[in-house]
Protein backbone atom coordinates (compact mmCIF):
# COMPACT_ATOMS: atom_id res chain seq x y z
CA UNK A 1 0.00 0.00 0.00
CA UNK A 2 2.82 2.43 0.81
CA UNK A 3 4.43 1.84 -2.60
CA UNK A 4 1.13 2.63 -4.33
CA UNK A 5 0.61 5.82 -2.30
CA UNK A 6 4.06 7.11 -3.22
CA UNK A 7 3.31 6.59 -6.94
CA UNK A 8 -0.12 8.27 -6.97
CA UNK A 9 0.08 11.89 -8.06
CA UNK A 10 -2.26 14.71 -7.28
CA UNK A 11 -5.77 14.60 -8.67
CA UNK A 12 -8.57 17.11 -9.02
CA UNK A 13 -11.97 16.27 -7.62
CA UNK A 14 -14.35 18.71 -9.25
CA UNK A 15 -17.57 18.93 -7.23
CA UNK A 16 -20.65 20.53 -8.82
CA UNK A 17 -21.83 23.40 -6.61
CA UNK A 18 -24.69 24.56 -8.85
CA UNK A 19 -26.08 23.94 -12.33
CA UNK A 20 -29.19 24.74 -14.37
CA UNK A 21 -28.56 21.63 -16.50
CA UNK A 22 -31.11 18.92 -15.67
CA UNK A 23 -28.54 16.11 -16.03
CA UNK A 24 -25.99 17.75 -13.72
CA UNK A 25 -26.86 17.81 -10.01
CA UNK A 26 -25.14 19.60 -7.12
CA UNK A 27 -22.75 17.21 -5.41
CA UNK A 28 -21.80 15.30 -8.58
CA UNK A 29 -18.09 14.49 -8.69
CA UNK A 30 -15.73 14.54 -11.68
CA UNK A 31 -12.14 13.34 -11.29
CA UNK A 32 -9.26 14.75 -13.35
CA UNK A 33 -6.13 12.62 -12.98
CA UNK A 34 -2.56 13.54 -13.86
CA UNK A 35 -3.49 12.57 -17.42
CA UNK A 36 -5.62 15.72 -17.55
CA UNK A 37 -8.94 15.88 -19.29
CA UNK A 38 -11.46 18.07 -20.99
CA UNK A 39 -14.86 19.62 -20.40
CA UNK A 40 -17.49 19.82 -23.13
CA UNK A 41 -21.13 19.62 -24.17
CA UNK A 42 -20.95 16.22 -25.86
CA UNK A 43 -18.40 13.56 -26.66
CA UNK A 44 -15.67 11.82 -24.72
CA UNK A 45 -14.81 14.30 -21.95
CA UNK A 46 -14.13 13.86 -18.25
CA UNK A 47 -16.99 16.29 -17.55
CA UNK A 48 -19.94 16.56 -19.96
CA UNK A 49 -22.49 19.35 -19.47
CA UNK A 50 -25.22 19.02 -22.14
CA UNK A 51 -26.37 22.64 -22.36
CA UNK A 52 -26.31 25.19 -25.16
CA UNK A 53 -23.88 27.59 -23.42
CA UNK A 54 -21.19 24.90 -23.29
CA UNK A 55 -19.10 24.29 -26.41
CA UNK A 56 -18.49 20.79 -27.76
CA UNK A 57 -14.89 21.18 -26.56
CA UNK A 58 -15.00 23.92 -23.97
CA UNK A 59 -11.94 23.70 -21.70
CA UNK A 60 -8.91 21.52 -21.10
CA UNK A 61 -7.25 20.71 -17.79
CA UNK A 62 -3.62 19.58 -17.90
CA UNK A 63 -1.00 18.49 -15.38
CA UNK A 64 2.62 19.62 -15.63
CA UNK A 65 5.43 19.93 -13.06
CA UNK A 66 3.17 18.94 -10.14
CA UNK A 67 0.60 21.63 -10.98
CA UNK A 68 -2.76 21.65 -12.73
CA UNK A 69 -3.66 24.20 -15.41
CA UNK A 70 -6.83 25.12 -17.31
CA UNK A 71 -7.21 26.50 -20.84
CA UNK A 72 -10.36 27.89 -22.46
CA UNK A 73 -10.55 26.41 -25.97
CA UNK A 74 -11.74 29.64 -27.64
CA UNK A 75 -15.40 29.41 -26.65
CA UNK A 76 -18.15 31.98 -27.21
CA UNK A 77 -19.48 31.90 -23.63
CA UNK A 78 -16.14 31.55 -21.90
CA UNK A 79 -14.67 29.69 -18.99
CA UNK A 80 -14.47 31.51 -15.67
CA UNK A 81 -11.89 30.87 -12.97
CA UNK A 82 -12.88 32.39 -9.62
CA UNK A 83 -15.23 34.77 -11.44
CA UNK A 84 -12.67 35.96 -14.03
CA UNK A 85 -13.03 35.07 -17.70
CA UNK A 86 -9.97 33.26 -19.05
CA UNK A 87 -10.03 34.74 -22.57
CA UNK A 88 -12.00 36.86 -25.00
CA UNK A 89 -14.54 35.22 -27.33
CA UNK A 90 -13.19 32.76 -29.92
CA UNK A 91 -9.61 33.02 -28.63
CA UNK A 92 -7.77 30.19 -26.92
CA UNK A 93 -6.69 31.37 -23.47
CA UNK A 94 -3.29 31.26 -21.86
CA UNK A 95 -2.69 28.51 -19.35
CA UNK A 96 -3.99 29.38 -15.85
CA UNK A 97 -2.77 27.56 -12.75
CA UNK A 98 -5.42 25.88 -10.60
CA UNK A 99 -5.36 25.76 -6.80
CA UNK A 100 -7.27 23.90 -4.11
CA UNK A 101 -10.83 25.30 -3.68
CA UNK A 102 -10.75 27.31 -6.94
CA UNK A 103 -14.12 27.65 -8.67
CA UNK A 104 -14.58 27.11 -12.41
CA UNK A 105 -17.79 28.11 -14.21
CA UNK A 106 -18.67 26.49 -17.54
CA UNK A 107 -22.09 27.53 -18.83
CA UNK A 108 -24.48 27.40 -15.87
CA UNK A 109 -22.36 24.86 -14.00
CA UNK A 110 -20.10 25.93 -11.13
CA UNK A 111 -17.39 23.47 -10.10
CA UNK A 112 -15.35 23.67 -6.93
CA UNK A 113 -11.93 22.09 -7.38
CA UNK A 114 -10.30 19.98 -4.70
CA UNK A 115 -6.65 19.23 -5.46
CA UNK A 116 -5.17 16.53 -3.23
CA UNK A 117 -1.97 14.51 -3.30
CA UNK A 118 -1.86 10.74 -3.04
CA UNK A 119 -5.15 9.31 -1.79
CA UNK A 120 -6.02 12.27 0.46
CA UNK A 121 -9.48 13.83 0.43
CA UNK A 122 -11.38 16.38 2.47
CA UNK A 123 -14.92 16.19 3.81
CA UNK A 124 -16.23 18.22 0.87
CA UNK A 125 -15.03 15.89 -1.89
CA UNK A 126 -14.91 12.36 -0.43
CA UNK A 127 -17.05 10.11 -2.65
CA UNK A 128 -20.31 9.29 -0.95
CA UNK A 129 -19.84 11.90 1.75
CA UNK A 130 -20.73 14.92 -0.33
CA UNK A 131 -24.47 15.31 0.17
CA UNK A 132 -25.41 18.93 -0.55
CA UNK A 133 -28.54 20.52 0.83
CA UNK A 134 -29.94 23.99 0.10
CA UNK A 135 -28.94 25.24 3.56
CA UNK A 136 -25.43 23.79 3.54
CA UNK A 137 -23.46 23.27 0.30
CA UNK A 138 -21.64 20.19 1.58
CA UNK A 139 -22.51 18.13 4.63
CA UNK A 140 -21.46 14.81 6.03
CA UNK A 141 -24.16 12.12 5.95
CA UNK A 142 -25.37 10.30 9.03
CA UNK A 143 -23.28 7.23 10.00
CA UNK A 144 -25.91 4.51 9.15
CA UNK A 145 -26.14 5.60 5.50
CA UNK A 146 -22.55 6.75 5.17
CA UNK A 147 -21.08 3.35 4.31
CA UNK A 148 -23.73 2.53 1.68
CA UNK A 149 -23.40 5.94 -0.02
CA UNK A 150 -19.61 5.81 -0.06
CA UNK A 151 -19.58 2.22 -1.32
CA UNK A 152 -22.05 2.98 -4.13
CA UNK A 153 -20.12 6.06 -5.26
CA UNK A 154 -16.75 4.29 -5.11
CA UNK A 155 -18.09 1.40 -7.22
CA UNK A 156 -19.46 3.88 -9.79
CA UNK A 157 -16.07 5.60 -10.01
CA UNK A 158 -14.23 2.27 -10.25
CA UNK A 159 -16.46 1.20 -13.16
CA UNK A 160 -16.05 4.56 -14.89
CA UNK A 161 -12.24 4.48 -14.66
CA UNK A 162 -12.09 0.70 -15.26
CA UNK A 163 -10.53 -0.06 -11.88
CA UNK A 164 -12.86 -2.98 -11.07
CA UNK A 165 -11.06 -6.31 -10.85
CA UNK A 166 -12.35 -9.58 -12.23
CA UNK A 167 -12.46 -11.13 -8.76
Amino acid sequence: KQWYQRRVRASIRAVVKESACHKVKPGMLYIFTCMGGSIGREGNHVAVFPEIRVSKRHATISYCSNKYYIIDEGTMNGTYLNGNRLSVQKEISDRHELSHLDEVRVGSTLLQLHIHTNLDTCKWCEPGLNNPTPACPATISEPPTLYKQRSKEMNRLKRKYKLMGNT
